[in-house]
């Protein structure tokens, strides 16, 4: 797992972190934002303008944890701007705290900014060119991704945190396991290089400390002051600042001293480096690049309540009381060769590598059939608003070609787009549509609406709705808010209509949509004075058929009377002949 991912459950879909990521190391994939590690330079800028808080940094805490539990000798390396993430009365309570969790040597990466420092300061010497500080991984990772043809210019000297393990190391032992605690992100992935392998046991950042206390139920506030072990520095706790190199170097952080200059940020920095890479002659001898404006302070995991100049305030009073308090000599780690100029020891040297990612560029005609799919075929058409993050229509069209990108990404496409679908939806349907403002304006008349009201949508618009129609069930939905359903006859339109009367969640206008059912309604209305003439026609007729029947049986009761009447006669006419 890469040190930076994304939470695609939480990821909406926003494209902040493409627009804020300086090297555009973002993939889109199905709406969401993934890390595409192979250029990401771990600044940790998507970290911060995420909205949703979908980014994560891998977690170093349970690996540290777990060293801890199994016993083993544990030293903790703290970045000096810690002074400006913590609220303490006292520096030495976060050691007290420290070494409540376990830790059995707590000591300053400041200590290893100091030989870091003297390192640069013999380079410079050294060096027939201008020098580009590596104390700075992000930095490192910049120019190894991206502007790898610089990678002579930087310093082969590594960063106070592996310089101060190996100190550590050189003096408690080298079965003690580093973890440096720090505000940035990119040191992850630089305590996880080859040349680095072993060196640091785990990175954790100001959050995962903060947390790791939460959860210790320690608050170092509370708790009385312990000192460092290993020797103290005074000038390498001011290197989280701008211009914290030279000072601690010793060299002049003067604006008007042209040979040095400190430049913090990515843009800035990429640049200097196009500058320096294009043969432009800018007469510096050492460049201090920061990936963080303002420096260290400023990093993508810092804590505590204050931010920008507050930081540096806090930092920088913390380093003069120290100054002030026990003034320590300069930690000297260079040896001279016999020519009197300064050497760097081995163990403070470092490599770099290519690591550029090589993407086929795309032809311009591969470029204008994605262009032209978003409806951009002429360069007119190009608005380079920087919606979609990217700063051209071009540089998107090329994203997707590379695989990273995604076409419906084109903001001003897709409105085009739903806005033309819902055009012809609203002109092209059977429904009449009225949409009216809150004070019953009317806003818009589809066709429909006006074949069915008998009207001209251009002379209506502006015009009280009530001028054109009834509006109780209108001004009844504004009050409400609630969607109304009926039957609605308009007697001086000729009209009968099913209408569904609404107001758009959070927006001060009312929708009515209208389907004529006039011949509907005649139709059942017609069929209903059928159905009442079939039945009073087939109560006629059973009328009439009980009559017959009950004349024909009156017939059959006298026929019958008459009939036994003779019947019986006979048969005593019979009985008396036989008699006789």
């Amino acid at each position: 797992m890469g040190v930076l991912t994304t939470v695609e459950a939480e990821c909406k879909d926003c494209y902040k972190c493409v627009r804020a990521c300086p090297v555009k190391a973002i993939r889109i994939n199905t709406g969401h934002a993934q890390i595409w590690d192979e250029r990401c330079i771990l600044d940790g800028r998507c970290i911060s303008v995420c909205p949703q808080h979908a980014k994560r940094v891998r977690g170093d805490l349970a690996a540290v944890q777990a060293l801890l539990a199994q016993g083993k000798t544990v030293a903790a390396s703290i970045a000096p701007s810690y002074v400006a993430a913590f609220d303490l009365p006292d520096p030495g309570c976060l050691v007290s705290a420290l070494r409540q969790l376990g830790f059995a040597y707590v000591a300053e990466t400041a200590i290893g900014a100091e030989v870091v420092a003297a390192a640069h300061r013999v380079c410079l010497e050294q060096a027939p060119g201008p020098v580009i500080t590596s104390s700075c991984p992000t930095i490192v990772n910049l120019i190894e991704k991206h502007y790898p043809s610089a990678r002579k210019l930087l310093a082969p000297v590594v960063s106070p945190m592996v310089a101060h393990a190996r100190l550590l190391q050189r003096q408690y032992g080298e079965e003690v396991k580093v973890v440096f605690i720090g505000p940035c992100v990119a040191k992850k992935a630089e305590a996880d290089e080859d040349q680095f392998a072993g060196e640091i046991a785990g990175v954790l950042t100001f959050m995962e400390l903060e947390n790791w206390l939460a959860q210790a139920n320690l608050r170092p506030a509370e708790l009385s002051p312990d000192q460092y072990d290993a020797v103290e520095t005074t000038w390498g706790r001011i290197f989280p600042l701008a211009g914290g190199l030279l000072r601690t170097a010793g060299l002049s952080t003067d604006m008007l001293a042209g040979q040095m200059a400190t430049v913090t940020g990515i843009e800035q920095c990429e640049s200097v480096l196009q500058q320096l890479l294009a043969g432009e002659e800018l007469a510096l001898e050492l460049i201090e690049m920061l990936a963080c404006e303002g420096g260290c302070i400023d990093g993508p995991c810092m804590v505590g309540p204050w931010d920008g100049i507050a930081r540096r305030q806090r930092l920088i009073r913390h380093v003069k009381r120290a100054a002030a308090k026990s003034p320590q000599a300069e930690v000297s780690i260079v040896a001279e060769s016999p020519r009197g100029k300064g050497v760097i020891p081995p163990w403070l040297l470092r490599t770099y590598a290519d690591k550029q990612l090589k993407l086929p560029e795309p032809t311009e005609e591969e470029l204008r059939q994605i262009l032209a799919a978003i409806g951009k075929r002429t360069p007119s058409d190009e608005l380079n608003c920087g919606a979609c993050g990217y700063d051209s229509c071009r540089d998107k069209a090329r994203a997707v070609f590379h695989g990273v990108a995604e076409s419906e990404m084109c903001i001003p496409y897709m409105r085009a787009k739903a806005e033309s679908l819902a055009y012809v939806i609203i002109e092209s349907t059977p429904n009449g549509i009225i949409v009216a403002d809150e004070k019953l304006t009317i806003l818009a008349v589809n066709p429909a609406a006006e074949l069915m009201f008998d009207c001209c949508a251009q002379d209506w618009l502006q015009k009280p709705l009530e001028d054109l129609l009834a509006t109780e069930s209108f001004e009844q939905v504004l009050r409400s808010r609630q969607l109304s359903k009926e039957i609605q006859e308009y007697p001086d339109h000729n009209l009968i209509v099913r209408q569904y009367i609404f107001t758009p969640e959070n927006q001060d206008i009312v929708i009515g949509i209208f389907t004529d059912i006039t011949a509907d309604q005649e139709r059942q209305d017609e069929l209903a004075r059928l159905k009442a003439t079939t039945l009073e026609r087939a109560q006629d007729v059973i009328n009439r058929q009980m009559r017959v029947a009950q004349e024909i049986a009156g017939l059959l009761g006298e026929t019958t009377a008459e009939t036994k009447v003779l019947l019986s006669q006979l048969m005593r006419l019979m009985q008396d002949g036989e008699d006789t």
